[in-house]
């Protein structure tokens, strides 16, 4: 299996000036440090991660100090995520891929369940956020509604304003097996979406998977995670690290 962080993007919400996976927490410990740390545990090598950069990307290898694979979307400024996962597939050999937003600081169980999943797609799903999740700032401008049923996820992406119509949260970590990615390519399917939209997101992604009659089955649990959009946020989590 091969673990591809998707850490393309400009975050132009933090005014960082770097990506956000590269934020170092009051521990001394940057954010990509702590996940990459987690995928070890796990069995993970450096062979088997691969980054997908864009913005800043030679300060992403130099900070990781490239013991990685890292491939660059040299058009991170008019494109998205798709996109900049797509770039690594063709430069893969089929395999099972694990898909990770590199904005998202995770527990480990969340990758030891999904990791042991044999679906054929699954991705992790929170049903305890709104703990967590409103003590954001501005947590109403990134409300998504996400339906089950069952264990197959219905609909996600779309943006509301409550939480009705939410079953959990979605947080940036699914899994394709080698047998689903082959399908992918052979029907040529993120190609045809991207040909439509280049800027398409991860989570309309998998909305068009779901369209087209292919199960997305939801991990539920309550998971310890959480998500940076903000400096804010990074703020918040420093405050309340022990």
């Amino acid at each position: 299996m091969k673990a591809i962080i998707l850490c393309a993007g400009v975050s132009s919400r933090t005014q960082l000036g770097y990506p956000k996976c590269l934020y170092k927490f009051k521990d001394g410990e940057m954010l990509i440090e702590k996940n990459i740390y987690k995928l070890k545990k796990l069995g993970f090598k450096n062979k088997d991660i691969i980054f997908a950069t864009g913005f800043k990307s030679k300060i992403v290898k130099n900070k990781t100090k490239n013991l990685f694979s890292y491939i660059k979307n040299v058009n991170f400024k008019k494109t998205n995520m798709v996109y900049s996962l797509n770039k690594v597939i063709k430069h893969i050999k089929l395999d099972d891929i694990l898909i990770l937003y590199s904005d998202i600081l995770f527990e480990k169980k969340c990758l030891y369940k999904i990791i042991r999943d044999k679906r054929d797609v699954s991705t992790v799903i929170d049903i305890d956020w709104k703990k967590k999740w409103f003590k954001k700032k501005n947590y109403r401008d990134d409300l998504e509604e996400l339906k089950i049923d069952g264990s197959k996820i219905k609909s996600l992406g779309k943006k509301v304003f409550n939480t009705n119509g939410i079953d959990g949260r979605f947080i940036g970590i699914t899994k394709f097996s080698k047998n689903y990615l082959k399908f992918l390519l052979e029907e040529k399917i993120i190609k045809n979406l991207l040909t439509e939209n280049k800027k398409i997101d991860f989570t309309n992604f998998l909305m068009r998977l779901i369209k087209i009659k292919k199960n997305i089955y939801a991990i539920r649990g309550k998971f310890d995670w959480t998500e940076f959009d903000t400096q804010d946020d990074f703020k918040l989590y420093d405050k309340e690290s022990k």
